[in-house]
């Protein structure tokens, strides 16, 4: 099917936060957060596995320490959230999100933010670019949980109810496999926001409906 067919086939739509809307980590890179994640932890006394040392992606880090420390997910996640409100204040808007939650509107279709990255990074944003108008729902990271970030159902399905649709009536635009697993575990149809060369391919093989490289494209609903 085409993105514009999934469209038009559903009432609602669920929206990935970093890619189809910005790229947070623009100004304040993933690597130099997850960098001060990791030296929290070692201040704290923890002893990092090499794996965990290797990471350069802060909400892997988030998820690693609740094996290897759980007593601290939650001030790491408190650190995590500061970066990132941080981070979303010099993040870069994706070119044709504007556009496309402008069409969401006309149609008459509801939009959600369905993320793992905070609610407090989303709204502050969605202020500061002027989006917030478009957006009725945002469905960030389970606090203090992060085995229920995607690909976990928790945060689609809190949308889906927030928004008054049954997933099967929404549709979930996501870069990631992540999001993709996470449209399918909460049964919603899923569009693949393929930013990246090799994405398209991949985020088919983890179950997207259709694909697109362009949110402006996506403004085009007819």
């Amino acid at each position: 099917m085409t993105p514009a067919q999934v469209l038009r086939e559903a009432d609602a739509v669920l929206l990935d936060f970093d890619g189809p809307v910005c790229s947070i980590f623009a100004g304040l890179p993933a690597s130099v957060v997850a960098s001060r994640l990791k030296e929290l932890l070692i201040r704290e006394g923890v002893r990092l596995p090499k794996d965990v040392e290797a990471l350069d992606d802060p909400l892997k880090v988030l998820r690693r320490t609740a094996d290897i420390a759980p007593e601290l997910v939650d001030k790491v996640e408190t650190a995590l959230m500061a970066n990132e409100v941080e981070a979303a204040t010099c993040a870069e808007i994706t070119p044709g999100v504007r556009e496309f939650l402008a069409a969401c509107a006309v149609a008459g279709k509801p939009v959600a933010i369905v993320s793992n990255n905070s609610e407090p990074a989303i709204e502050t944003f969605l202020a500061l670019a002027d989006l917030g108008e478009w957006v009725t729902a945002v469905s960030g990271r389970p606090i203090g949980e992060p085995e229920q970030m995607k690909p976990h159902p928790q945060s689609t399905l809190r949308a889906c109810k927030a928004l008054g649709v049954e997933p099967a009536q929404a549709v979930l635009i996501g870069d990631s496999g992540f999001d993709m697993h996470a449209a399918h575990n909460a049964g919603t149809r899923s569009i693949a926001y393929a930013n990246d060369p090799g994405k398209a391919e991949s985020l088919t093989q983890a179950g997207a409906d259709a694909v697109t490289d362009n949110m402006a494209e996506l403004a085009d609903q007819r």
